[in-house]
Protein backbone atom coordinates (compact mmCIF):
# COMPACT_ATOMS: atom_id res chain seq x y z
CA UNK A 1 0.00 0.00 0.00
CA UNK A 2 1.27 3.62 0.35
CA UNK A 3 4.31 4.79 1.66
CA UNK A 4 6.05 7.74 3.13
CA UNK A 5 8.95 9.86 1.79
CA UNK A 6 10.82 11.84 4.70
CA UNK A 7 13.11 15.16 3.77
CA UNK A 8 15.90 14.87 6.01
CA UNK A 9 16.34 18.51 5.83
CA UNK A 10 13.44 19.18 8.30
CA UNK A 11 15.41 17.92 11.08
CA UNK A 12 17.86 19.10 13.32
CA UNK A 13 20.96 16.94 12.31
CA UNK A 14 18.84 14.64 10.23
CA UNK A 15 18.16 12.96 13.13
CA UNK A 16 14.78 11.64 12.38
CA UNK A 17 14.52 9.16 15.01
CA UNK A 18 15.30 11.46 17.73
CA UNK A 19 13.46 14.68 16.51
CA UNK A 20 10.33 12.43 14.92
CA UNK A 21 7.79 15.25 12.33
CA UNK A 22 5.21 12.84 11.31
CA UNK A 23 3.91 16.14 9.85
CA UNK A 24 6.73 16.53 7.17
CA UNK A 25 5.97 13.09 5.54
CA UNK A 26 4.60 12.59 2.15
CA UNK A 27 1.99 9.77 0.85
CA UNK A 28 3.39 8.03 -1.45
CA UNK A 29 0.75 6.30 -3.82
CA UNK A 30 0.88 3.10 -5.53
CA UNK A 31 -1.12 2.00 -8.57
CA UNK A 32 -1.14 -1.06 -10.98
CA UNK A 33 -2.94 -1.01 -14.25
CA UNK A 34 -3.27 -4.75 -15.03
CA UNK A 35 -4.19 -4.61 -19.09
CA UNK A 36 -4.13 -7.38 -21.80
CA UNK A 37 -2.00 -5.96 -24.20
CA UNK A 38 1.74 -4.70 -23.64
CA UNK A 39 -0.10 -0.88 -25.31
CA UNK A 40 -3.39 -1.43 -23.91
CA UNK A 41 -2.48 0.14 -20.18
CA UNK A 42 -0.69 3.58 -22.24
CA UNK A 43 -3.57 4.47 -23.89
CA UNK A 44 -6.17 3.74 -21.47
CA UNK A 45 -4.26 5.40 -18.47
CA UNK A 46 -1.18 7.55 -19.80
CA UNK A 47 -2.48 10.79 -18.87
CA UNK A 48 -3.46 9.53 -15.37
CA UNK A 49 0.42 7.84 -15.03
CA UNK A 50 2.01 11.04 -16.07
CA UNK A 51 0.42 13.13 -13.40
CA UNK A 52 1.04 10.64 -10.86
CA UNK A 53 4.77 9.56 -11.39
CA UNK A 54 5.20 13.59 -11.56
CA UNK A 55 4.22 13.91 -8.17
CA UNK A 56 6.16 11.26 -6.99
CA UNK A 57 3.92 8.71 -6.98
CA UNK A 58 4.34 4.72 -8.26
CA UNK A 59 2.86 2.98 -11.52
CA UNK A 60 3.27 0.32 -12.80
CA UNK A 61 1.95 -1.17 -16.07
CA UNK A 62 1.36 -4.97 -16.43
CA UNK A 63 0.38 -6.81 -19.43
CA UNK A 64 -1.28 -10.12 -18.90
CA UNK A 65 -0.42 -11.50 -22.68
CA UNK A 66 2.78 -10.74 -24.61
CA UNK A 67 0.70 -9.16 -27.78
CA UNK A 68 2.81 -11.80 -30.28
CA UNK A 69 -0.29 -12.18 -32.64
CA UNK A 70 -0.76 -8.33 -32.84
CA UNK A 71 0.94 -7.88 -36.44
CA UNK A 72 -0.10 -9.62 -39.99
CA UNK A 73 3.44 -10.08 -41.04
CA UNK A 74 5.91 -10.59 -38.14
CA UNK A 75 6.98 -13.80 -36.81
CA UNK A 76 5.29 -14.73 -33.11
CA UNK A 77 8.55 -14.93 -31.48
CA UNK A 78 10.42 -11.68 -33.03
CA UNK A 79 6.91 -9.37 -32.26
CA UNK A 80 6.82 -10.55 -28.09
CA UNK A 81 10.62 -9.10 -28.61
CA UNK A 82 9.42 -6.16 -30.26
CA UNK A 83 6.91 -5.74 -28.16
CA UNK A 84 8.73 -5.88 -24.97
CA UNK A 85 10.95 -3.19 -26.45
CA UNK A 86 8.33 -0.97 -27.13
CA UNK A 87 6.44 -0.95 -23.71
CA UNK A 88 9.57 -0.74 -21.82
CA UNK A 89 10.11 3.01 -23.45
CA UNK A 90 6.45 4.33 -23.66
CA UNK A 91 6.55 3.17 -19.86
CA UNK A 92 9.63 5.40 -18.59
CA UNK A 93 8.84 8.38 -20.99
CA UNK A 94 5.67 8.39 -18.46
CA UNK A 95 8.10 7.32 -15.29
CA UNK A 96 5.71 3.65 -14.92
CA UNK A 97 7.25 0.43 -14.09
CA UNK A 98 5.80 -2.46 -16.98
CA UNK A 99 6.19 -5.57 -16.94
CA UNK A 100 4.33 -8.83 -18.71
CA UNK A 101 2.75 -11.96 -17.47
CA UNK A 102 4.24 -13.66 -20.88
CA UNK A 103 0.99 -15.04 -21.64
CA UNK A 104 0.56 -15.54 -25.44
CA UNK A 105 -1.94 -13.39 -27.30
CA UNK A 106 -5.54 -14.69 -27.59
CA UNK A 107 -5.08 -17.14 -24.74
CA UNK A 108 -6.08 -15.56 -21.74
CA UNK A 109 -8.48 -17.66 -19.75
CA UNK A 110 -10.29 -17.36 -16.36
CA UNK A 111 -8.62 -20.43 -15.03
CA UNK A 112 -6.34 -21.38 -11.96
CA UNK A 113 -3.06 -21.11 -13.33
CA UNK A 114 -3.80 -17.04 -14.41
CA UNK A 115 -5.90 -15.95 -11.63
CA UNK A 116 -2.61 -16.75 -9.22
CA UNK A 117 -0.21 -14.75 -11.56
CA UNK A 118 -2.35 -12.27 -10.63
CA UNK A 119 -3.05 -12.39 -7.28
CA UNK A 120 0.82 -12.71 -7.11
CA UNK A 121 1.57 -9.77 -8.62
CA UNK A 122 -1.15 -7.71 -7.06
CA UNK A 123 -0.10 -8.95 -3.58
CA UNK A 124 3.31 -8.44 -4.69
CA UNK A 125 3.17 -4.43 -5.20
CA UNK A 126 0.58 -4.20 -3.03
CA UNK A 127 -1.32 -1.37 -4.46
CA UNK A 128 -3.43 1.36 -3.43
CA UNK A 129 -5.29 1.32 -6.66
CA UNK A 130 -6.00 -1.23 -9.63
CA UNK A 131 -7.02 -0.21 -12.85
CA UNK A 132 -8.46 -2.74 -15.33
CA UNK A 133 -10.22 -3.55 -18.65
CA UNK A 134 -14.36 -3.61 -18.38
CA UNK A 135 -15.93 -7.06 -18.40
CA UNK A 136 -17.59 -6.37 -21.29
CA UNK A 137 -15.12 -4.61 -23.56
CA UNK A 138 -14.96 -5.26 -27.43
CA UNK A 139 -11.54 -7.88 -26.80
CA UNK A 140 -12.03 -11.68 -25.38
CA UNK A 141 -8.92 -10.86 -23.64
CA UNK A 142 -9.78 -8.04 -22.61
CA UNK A 143 -12.97 -9.13 -21.00
CA UNK A 144 -11.03 -12.10 -19.46
CA UNK A 145 -8.77 -10.05 -18.46
CA UNK A 146 -11.07 -7.73 -16.13
CA UNK A 147 -12.56 -10.96 -15.20
CA UNK A 148 -8.84 -12.50 -13.68
CA UNK A 149 -8.97 -9.08 -11.45
CA UNK A 150 -12.33 -9.31 -10.39
CA UNK A 151 -11.71 -13.10 -9.07
CA UNK A 152 -8.14 -12.20 -8.10
CA UNK A 153 -9.54 -9.08 -5.42
CA UNK A 154 -11.28 -11.27 -2.59
CA UNK A 155 -8.30 -14.30 -2.80
CA UNK A 156 -5.61 -11.01 -1.98
CA UNK A 157 -6.56 -11.37 1.97
CA UNK A 158 -6.87 -15.00 2.07
CA UNK A 159 -3.73 -16.65 3.36
CA UNK A 160 -3.97 -19.97 2.47
CA UNK A 161 -4.34 -18.69 -0.93
CA UNK A 162 -0.92 -18.60 -3.17
CA UNK A 163 0.70 -18.93 0.56
CA UNK A 164 4.43 -18.38 -1.18
CA UNK A 165 3.34 -14.59 -1.93
CA UNK A 166 1.66 -13.46 1.60
CA UNK A 167 -1.04 -11.16 1.71
CA UNK A 168 -0.42 -7.34 3.02
CA UNK A 169 0.15 -7.06 6.35
CA UNK A 170 -2.85 -4.31 6.84
CA UNK A 171 -5.16 -6.81 4.71
CA UNK A 172 -6.74 -3.16 3.31
CA UNK A 173 -8.17 -4.29 -0.22
CA UNK A 174 -7.09 -1.82 -3.02
CA UNK A 175 -9.74 0.70 -4.71
CA UNK A 176 -10.38 -1.12 -8.35
CA UNK A 177 -11.67 0.61 -11.09
CA UNK A 178 -12.37 0.19 -14.58
CA UNK A 179 -10.97 2.17 -17.54
CA UNK A 180 -12.96 3.62 -20.17
CA UNK A 181 -14.53 2.22 -23.15
CA UNK A 182 -18.30 3.36 -25.19
CA UNK A 183 -19.77 -0.39 -25.16
CA UNK A 184 -23.57 0.27 -24.32
CA UNK A 185 -24.78 -3.30 -23.65
CA UNK A 186 -24.96 -5.20 -21.27
CA UNK A 187 -24.73 -1.96 -19.67
CA UNK A 188 -23.05 1.32 -20.21
CA UNK A 189 -20.03 3.55 -18.99
CA UNK A 190 -20.29 5.10 -15.94
CA UNK A 191 -18.29 7.80 -15.02
CA UNK A 192 -17.10 8.12 -11.39
CA UNK A 193 -13.82 9.45 -12.05
CA UNK A 194 -13.36 11.97 -15.18
CA UNK A 195 -9.35 13.30 -15.56
CA UNK A 196 -8.79 16.11 -17.82
CA UNK A 197 -5.27 15.47 -19.35
CA UNK A 198 -5.37 17.99 -21.67
CA UNK A 199 -1.57 19.33 -20.01
CA UNK A 200 -0.52 16.07 -20.06
CA UNK A 201 -1.78 14.58 -23.73
CA UNK A 202 1.75 15.95 -25.42
CA UNK A 203 3.45 13.22 -22.54
CA UNK A 204 0.96 10.50 -23.12
CA UNK A 205 1.15 10.68 -26.91
CA UNK A 206 5.46 10.53 -26.74
CA UNK A 207 4.86 7.63 -24.93
CA UNK A 208 2.41 5.74 -27.14
CA UNK A 209 4.08 6.70 -30.46
CA UNK A 210 7.23 4.26 -29.19
CA UNK A 211 4.22 1.52 -29.66
CA UNK A 212 5.58 1.60 -33.43
CA UNK A 213 4.54 -1.94 -34.69
CA UNK A 214 0.93 -1.40 -32.85
CA UNK A 215 0.07 2.41 -33.85
CA UNK A 216 1.78 2.56 -37.58
CA UNK A 217 1.18 -1.23 -38.52
CA UNK A 218 -0.96 -3.51 -36.45
CA UNK A 219 -4.35 -0.96 -35.93
CA UNK A 220 -4.13 0.84 -39.08
CA UNK A 221 -4.07 -2.84 -41.07
CA UNK A 222 -7.63 -3.82 -38.68
CA UNK A 223 -8.96 -0.58 -39.24
CA UNK A 224 -8.33 -1.06 -43.12
CA UNK A 225 -6.42 2.45 -43.28
CA UNK A 226 -3.17 0.85 -43.85
CA UNK A 227 -2.75 2.96 -47.34
CA UNK A 228 -2.79 6.21 -45.18
CA UNK A 229 0.11 5.21 -43.27
CA UNK A 230 3.09 7.15 -44.94
CA UNK A 231 5.77 4.77 -45.53
CA UNK A 232 8.53 7.00 -44.28
CA UNK A 233 7.55 8.82 -41.13
CA UNK A 234 8.61 11.32 -38.68
CA UNK A 235 7.58 11.97 -35.04
CA UNK A 236 5.21 13.96 -36.61
CA UNK A 237 3.25 11.34 -38.72
CA UNK A 238 3.18 9.07 -35.91
CA UNK A 239 1.85 11.71 -33.74
CA UNK A 240 -1.14 12.47 -36.55
CA UNK A 241 -1.43 8.72 -36.98
CA UNK A 242 -2.02 8.30 -33.55
CA UNK A 243 -4.15 10.83 -32.95
CA UNK A 244 -6.51 9.39 -35.60
CA UNK A 245 -6.55 6.18 -33.93
CA UNK A 246 -6.99 7.80 -30.25
CA UNK A 247 -10.11 9.60 -31.87
CA UNK A 248 -11.36 6.34 -33.12
CA UNK A 249 -11.05 5.06 -29.04
CA UNK A 250 -12.27 8.41 -27.41
CA UNK A 251 -14.14 10.27 -29.76
CA UNK A 252 -16.97 9.65 -27.02
CA UNK A 253 -15.60 10.16 -24.03
CA UNK A 254 -16.19 14.44 -24.09
CA UNK A 255 -19.44 14.45 -26.41
CA UNK A 256 -21.28 11.72 -24.13
CA UNK A 257 -20.83 13.42 -20.83
CA UNK A 258 -20.39 17.25 -21.69
CA UNK A 259 -23.16 18.14 -19.08
CA UNK A 260 -20.95 16.58 -16.49
CA UNK A 261 -17.25 17.54 -18.03
CA UNK A 262 -19.13 21.31 -17.88
CA UNK A 263 -20.15 21.11 -14.27
CA UNK A 264 -16.76 19.38 -13.14
CA UNK A 265 -14.63 22.06 -15.09
CA UNK A 266 -16.71 25.13 -15.32
CA UNK A 267 -13.70 27.90 -16.53
CA UNK A 268 -12.02 25.08 -19.26
CA UNK A 269 -12.36 23.60 -21.84
CA UNK A 270 -11.60 19.89 -21.99
CA UNK A 271 -9.91 18.48 -25.11
CA UNK A 272 -8.43 15.69 -23.60
CA UNK A 273 -9.63 13.67 -21.24
CA UNK A 274 -9.69 9.81 -19.28
CA UNK A 275 -12.65 8.50 -17.30
CA UNK A 276 -12.90 5.28 -14.43
CA UNK A 277 -15.67 3.64 -13.23
CA UNK A 278 -15.26 2.10 -9.39
CA UNK A 279 -16.43 -1.82 -9.56
CA UNK A 280 -17.92 -3.16 -6.38
CA UNK A 281 -14.88 -5.82 -5.80
CA UNK A 282 -12.72 -3.25 -4.56
CA UNK A 283 -12.39 -0.98 -1.47
CA UNK A 284 -15.51 1.64 -2.21
CA UNK A 285 -13.53 4.58 -1.27
CA UNK A 286 -14.72 8.01 -0.35
CA UNK A 287 -14.65 10.99 -2.75
CA UNK A 288 -11.79 12.68 -0.73
CA UNK A 289 -9.34 9.47 -1.39
CA UNK A 290 -10.52 9.62 -5.28
CA UNK A 291 -9.29 12.87 -5.56
CA UNK A 292 -5.97 11.95 -4.05
CA UNK A 293 -5.65 8.50 -6.59
CA UNK A 294 -6.73 10.82 -9.52
CA UNK A 295 -4.99 14.15 -8.88
CA UNK A 296 -7.59 17.03 -10.68
CA UNK A 297 -10.22 14.67 -11.24
CA UNK A 298 -14.14 15.81 -10.68
CA UNK A 299 -16.12 13.28 -8.82
CA UNK A 300 -19.81 13.54 -9.58
CA UNK A 301 -21.42 13.35 -6.90
CA UNK A 302 -24.46 10.24 -6.76
CA UNK A 303 -26.92 12.52 -6.97
CA UNK A 304 -25.83 14.05 -10.03
CA UNK A 305 -24.40 10.82 -11.69
CA UNK A 306 -28.14 9.73 -10.87
CA UNK A 307 -29.57 12.49 -12.80
CA UNK A 308 -27.41 12.27 -15.47
CA UNK A 309 -27.69 8.50 -16.19
CA UNK A 310 -31.73 8.42 -16.22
Amino acid sequence: MSEYEYDDQIWPLNCSWIYPREGNTKTILKVMVICAHPDDADLLTGGLAYKLTSRGHKVKYISVTNGNLGHYEKDQIELAAIRQKEALVSAKILGAEYSSLNIDDGHVYVNREQTEKVVRIIREFDPDLVITHRPNDYHRDHRYTSQLVMDASYMLIVPHYCPGTPISKTRKMPVICYAYDDFQKPYPFIPNVMLDITDEYERKGAALINHESQMMDWLPWTMNIEDQIPEDYDVQNRLEVLEMLIISVFSRIISDYRKLWKKGFPNKKIKKAEAFELCEYGRQPSAQELKELFPGAYIPPKRVLKEFLK
